[in-house]
């Protein structure tokens, strides 16, 4: 015998993303102007040498779920640069 509940909310079955890092090889071929620029609340942090930066991008910590939309924004935001 089946039984029916009523539907309820559960939580992503993969943890959701906090952050995301951008190479320096990526950041250079996107172009770093546009890198810094992304479509979120807050801009990137740099990480390593000055010469060659990466870009770390804090998306939350861990618990929201939009963090999964501000992850497809910048991604997207990202394959639109061109150095």
């Amino acid at each position: 015998m089946w039984r029916s509940c009523a539907p309820s909310w559960a939580p992503p079955p993969v943890p959701v993303p906090v952050a995301f890092t951008l190479g320096a090889r990526d950041v250079r071929a996107a172009g770093l102007a546009h890198c810094r620029r992304p479509p979120l609340p807050t801009g990137p942090v740099p990480v390593g040498s000055a010469a060659a930066p990466a870009l770390h991008y804090p998306l939350g910590g861990g618990t929201d779920p939009a963090a999964w939309t501000a992850l497809k924004a910048l991604t997207e935001h990202l394959r639109t640069g061109g150095g």
